[in-house]
């Protein structure tokens, strides 16, 4: 999309028009999934049903709504002015799926900019983190072995004591991990580099970002749109449908990008209930509660009753309209009511910053947990952590807090000013990629990363680069986009080298480059070792088979947090987790067990096995593909930990593939984007443009964006 205005609030207006034009059904799909109304006008099933009743029960929806009506200032004008585009434009015709399904037209609303908001924060960011508290939760009421769980989660278990861990097999229900949420805009991990000018060809810096998603999916999540100002500044970037205002690009002065920062927002905090009462102290505050109803096209209505206490809202069983006296779970989320109105002047602040430090200062109040890296016309860099992080007694936010406790809950969030920054670092160069930060940038508030792969490859790269003389430009960090080497595999290799068997597919391993493309046999073989070593230690000899399983495939807990698991691996020695006959014998009788007879001239290849469709939104696999709403198969290459991110996962039981889903590169001293998106700007089938950028986002390359064409 290219528009012109004379301002920001100009620019929104138009956003909104063209969101409305090429992503209305995306748009409205979002809305209806976080209102929790599924079953009343889409689809009327179980799984749809267990969405809406999250939905309404972590009171997305109503939250949104309260905090829209104390909007005012720039926030109330900017999404105003959005909202204004958007309905301009469906004034003149609504997607006819929704037609033809009986959504109701409305209005889009500030509410709803906010609502999309909301879970952007939530979605596959703050969700991670709950994942892995709630199988923790599970683990240990199932009654697994609490002390090799503190050495996977070291040191973030520290404090689990009988007390504690009395109180969790007491409490009264754990909720099931968060359901699948499609097509919600959910980040999930990304890379993200930017470059001093003293090391860049042309003097001014270079910044490039792949934000990683689930690319399986049409349209894709991302909306790309080039805005001219009338005072010849401009916006070249990225927008999500829904939200008013660039997410990442550049502007005439910087560019701007964000990886998900990992920083714990949720906790589970233990209440104690008595006669519809929650204890603090030596009180008891009466428990707060709301009445809601899910209407369902074909079934009967289901009634809602959400119980809150002044930590968050309690989890109690589908159907409770009670809470019995005894131990129960309250999930507290740092963006439950607040960050939507700072969010939004903070988009406004950001793109019209001046310099590094004005852009640093703007995405500080952002409620999105993030790593923000800029890059300058000027030549300078720098990095900044957004979130509304929780004040907490202890740093690691693993283990429930207890209610009555005085001291164990929150003490407010964070001020911008106590999160992470870095201004022009020595080195010169700048990478995130999920970690949990180096040298001098170390974001507060993580307490699990993704661990430093991708980012040590990145630097590693850079420094290459400029070890080799001369300086980088646009062209040496989009190549870079494209690198498959893991280094996930480089660490295990090297770390059990000494105790793998002589076989010919061991042999076949330590002679692979580690790269994880299409043809690649060794990633085959690899992540064949792999997943035998996890079974046995962390299924066999932790969760069981069957709890693993779920862990590592249906849910985000494996996926993200994989260094965890690697580390056990790597580090532990003892008995405890080898037993009597060694780690060495262990590793050999494992590899034997998983490569023995396996014969490498006859293993399939790493793309041949990972064949996906982009699937449409809302038809995706349910018409035939002569229809073309679906598109594909294509093969996803890169692994967990390659640059170039793909993972195959089955969430809620639906195949999702987490890729980069955009690709820019930009040189500050021009007025230029390089860019390729995983799908086109419409969601419109029919349309010319509804998957116009596929063929060149798998091919690797990209596309030249700038204003006035």
């Amino acid at each position: 999309m290219h528009a012109a205005a004379a301002d920001d609030l100009d620019l929104a207006a138009a956003y909104g028009y063209a969101h409305g034009h090429d992503r209305a059904l995306q748009m409205l799909l979002v809305k209806v999934i976080g209102q929790g109304r599924l079953c009343e006008l889409l689809d009327d099933s179980p799984s749809s049903l267990a969405i809406d009743l999250f939905m309404r029960k972590n009171l997305f929806a109503a939250g949104s709504e309260e905090e829209a009506a104390s909007l005012g200032g720039r926030a109330l004008e900017l999404s105003e002015a959005y909202a204004a585009g958007v309905n301009a434009r469906l004034a003149l015709g609504r997607p006819w799926e929704l037609r033809l399904l009986g959504v109701p037209d409305e209005p889009w609303r500030p509410a709803d900019t906010l609502l999309t908001l909301r879970l952007m924060s939530f979605v596959g960011l703050a969700q991670a983190q709950g994942d892995v508290e709630t199988a923790l939760l599970q683990a240990l009421r199932a009654g697994v072995d609490a002390t090799k769980l503190a050495r996977l989660f070291q040191p973030h278990l520290d404090g689990l004591d009988e007390p504690l861990l009395a109180a969790i097999r007491a409490v009264g229900h754990v909720p099931p991990l968060v359901p699948g949420l499609p097509p919600l805009p959910g980040l999930r991990a990304s890379n993200n580099v930017a470059v001093a000018g003293r090391h860049s060809t042309s003097g001014a810096a270079l910044y490039a970002s792949d934000p990683h998603l689930e690319v399986n999916r049409l349209p894709a999540i991302w909306y790309e749109v080039v805005g001219e100002r009338t005072d010849g500044d401009f916006r070249i970037g990225v927008t999500v449908p829904g939200v008013p205002g660039l997410v990442m690009g550049r502007t005439r002065a910087i560019a701007a990008g964000f990886t998900y920062g990992f920083a714990d927002t949720i906790d589970f905090v233990i209440e104690e209930v008595k006669g519809g009462r929650y204890r603090r102290g030596d009180s008891w505050v009466p428990l707060s509660e709301r009445r809601d109803t899910i209407r369902r096209k074909k079934g009967a209505a289901v009634e809602v009753v959400v119980f809150e206490t002044d930590a968050g809202v309690l989890e109690t069983p589908d159907g409770a309209t009670r809470v019995d006296d005894g131990l129960w779970l309250a999930r507290a989320w740092t963006c439950r009511r607040d960050g939507g109105a700072a969010s939004l002047e903070a988009i406004l602040d950001l793109w019209s910053a001046s310099c590094v430090e004005k852009a640093m200062e703007a995405v500080s109040r952002l409620a999105l947990t993030a790593n923000w890296l800029f890059s300058e016309r000027d030549g300078r860099i720098g990095a900044q952590q957004s979130g509304l992080l929780p004040r907490r007694r202890r740093e690691s936010g693993l283990l429930p807090l207890r209610g009555w406790e005085p001291g164990d809950l929150w003490d407010g969030t964070l001020p911008p000013s106590a999160l992470a920054r870095v201004l022009d670092p020595p080195e010169g160069v700048l990478a995130t990629a999920n970690d949990a930060g180096h040298g001098t940038w170390s974001p507060v508030g993580i307490s699990l990363s993704m661990g430093s792969d991708r980012a040590d490859r990145l630097r590693e790269l850079v420094g290459a680069r400029l070890a080799g003389g001369g300086g980088l430009g646009a062209a040496d960090l989009g190549g870079m986009q494209a690198d498959l080497v893991s280094g996930q595999a480089r660490r295990l290799l090297d770390a059990l080298d000494a105790f793998l068997p002589d076989l010919p597919a061991v042999r076949f391993l330590r002679a692979w480059d580690r790269r994880y493309d299409a043809s690649s046999t060794g990633a085959v073989l690899f992540e064949k070792l792999y997943a035998a070593f996890c079974e046995e230690l962390f299924g066999k000899g932790l969760f069981g088979a069957e709890a693993w399983r779920a862990l590592r495939d249906t849910s985000l807990v494996h996926p993200f947090y994989f260094r965890l698991f690697d580390d056990v691996l790597v580090r532990e020695e003892g008995e405890e987790w080898f037993g009597g006959e060694g780690k060495a014998a262990w590793v050999a009788r494992v590899a034997c067990e998983a490569l023995g007879g396996v014969d490498p001239a006859s293993t399939p290849v790493w793309g041949s096995s990972r064949r996906v469709f982009m699937r449409h939104l809302l038809f995706g696999g349910k018409l035939p593909p002569v229809l073309g709403f679906d598109r594909g198969p294509f093969e996803v290459v890169g692994g967990r930990a390659t640059v170039v991110q793909g993972q195959v996962l089955r969430l809620a039981g639906r195949e999702s593939s987490f890729c980069p889903s955009w690709r820019f590169v930009a040189d500050l001293a021009t007025k230029e984007a390089e860019t390729a998106l995983a799908g086109g700007p419409s969601d419109r089938r029919f349309s010319r443009w509804y998957a116009t950028d596929v063929a060149r986002w798998l091919a690797f390359e990209r596309k030249t964006l700038k204003p006035g064409s």
